[in-house]
């Protein structure tokens, strides 16, 4: 039912996050990605979730006539017994899915000899198969599913139309959900790899940057210290203490200039990591009763160039303190998104402002402008109803990474 899932990078392997929440690993003969399972990472609530749909399997039962025991307890081992393979199969490796698959295929149509409800079960199949396989394989796997319960409602069923449309359509449906959800996982294994080979780029330019400013730094006074030692030596030995002495105060000159300038040089490696930042002033704020939701978008913090991450981070602690101070509620949300070459911050704190007219722009305000108007960014400041901050800028030059996927 399954097809090879891998992925190929002619250009060699981009930098991808942990297996757990969207890796994307490959082989040589396939482009089809390694899909994060099921049961594992921000899937495993829905997954395990939807569970609760599967209850309609007992409905039929339940409004029929009176049943034996012999059938009641049949289909409560069946149900369990499908539920039990679901589980597993949402929690193992992917190359042991047929085996629970085709079980589950079989515990449902069992079931269904004697409880249309089997049909709704069914669909947690097609779900799976949409998820897991590329579409052209999941169509096959579902179709060959669909043969099987025709032939099935032909000769078995006695044309029980009820049982094979509620299998068809909950089957097709399902399907169409499986896909959408593999699309969608693509699309963030796609984003994640992208601001993760950013990040390295982004990296390597600044060790570049980093090199070329100390070089620039230190090459040329390096060498001058050199000479005026190498002066000074020759003097000393030529008796020409007095002469000697002053090449000294120059070198001793010399050297704290070198080490002011490579200080200064030092401190502007030092970014603010706005990542750290916005934990840091998470925490802050959480421990003094605000709660804090946060969507940054890795993709977007990708492409900040040094100055603009630092700035950034320093216009979040502003406005954290700005948030202790005077805030009179209980939360904040932060958020970080990039719409093609734009990024956007936005700070909401959701304390209520009785009397936005009142309010006049402070230091604080007034050092968060200044902050963005260093890096060309816009801002903007909304008093009502709550007090939001919006802050927009240009991102580095996007380039193209070979789409891996």
């Amino acid at each position: 039912m399954l097809g090879n899932q891998s992925m190929q990078n002619n250009r060699g392997k981009v930098p991808s996050a942990p297996m757990s929440e969207a890796t994307a690993q490959g082989n040589e003969r396939n482009n089809a990605p390694v899909m994060p399972l099921l049961g594992s990472g921000r899937k495993k609530r829905w997954s395990h979730g939807s569970l609760f749909f599967s209850l309609f399997f007992f409905v039929p039962l339940i409004i029929s006539r009176p049943l034996p025991v012999e059938v009641w307890i049949f289909q409560t081992l069946g149900y369990l017994g499908f539920v039990t393979l679901y589980v597993r199969a949402i929690n193992e490796p992917v190359k042991t899915l047929p085996t629970y698959l085709l079980l589950m295929f079989l515990l449902s149509v069992a079931c269904s000899f004697q409880n249309p409800g089997g049909a709704t079960i069914i669909g947690f199949i097609a779900f799976i198969v949409g998820y897991y396989n590329s579409l052209k394989t999941g169509l096959i796997s579902i179709g060959v599913m669909m043969l099987v319960l025709v032939s099935l409602h032909i000769t078995v069923f006695n044309n029980a139309y009820f049982l094979l449309s509620a299998s068809l359509l909950n089957s097709l449906v399902l399907f169409g959900f499986g896909v959408m959800e593999r699309k969608e996982t693509i699309h963030n294994l796609k984003e994640s790899q992208q601001a993760e080979a950013l990040r390295v780029l982004s990296a390597i330019a600044e060790r570049e940057r980093i090199g070329r400013d100390l070089h620039d730094v230190a090459g040329h006074a390096l060498s001058s210290i050199s000479l005026k030692a190498q002066l000074a030596d020759k003097l000393i030995s030529k008796d020409k203490i007095e002469d000697a002495h002053r090449e000294v105060k120059a070198l001793a000159k010399l050297s704290q200039t070198l080490l002011s300038d490579i200080r200064q040089a030092v401190s502007d490696i030092k970014q603010l990591s706005l990542r750290d930042e916005i934990a840091k002033d998470k925490a802050l704020l959480e421990e003094n009763g605000v709660h804090v939701t946060a969507d940054i978008s890795g993709l977007a913090e990708a492409r900040l160039n040094p100055k603009q991450e630092s700035q950034l981070a320093l216009i979040i602690k502003e406005l954290t303190t700005n948030t202790l101070r005077h805030s009179n509620g209980n939360a904040v949300s932060l958020g970080l998104e990039a719409e093609g070459r734009t990024i956007k911050m936005t700070y909401k704190d959701h304390g209520v402002i009785e009397n936005s007219a009142s309010i006049k722009e402070g230091n604080g305000l007034v050092g968060i402008r200044e902050r963005a108007a260093s890096i060309d960014a816009d801002v903007r400041f909304s008093f009502t109803p709550n007090f939001t901050v919006s802050v927009q800028l240009n991102a580095e030059e996007a380039f193209s990474i070979k789409d891996p996927l």
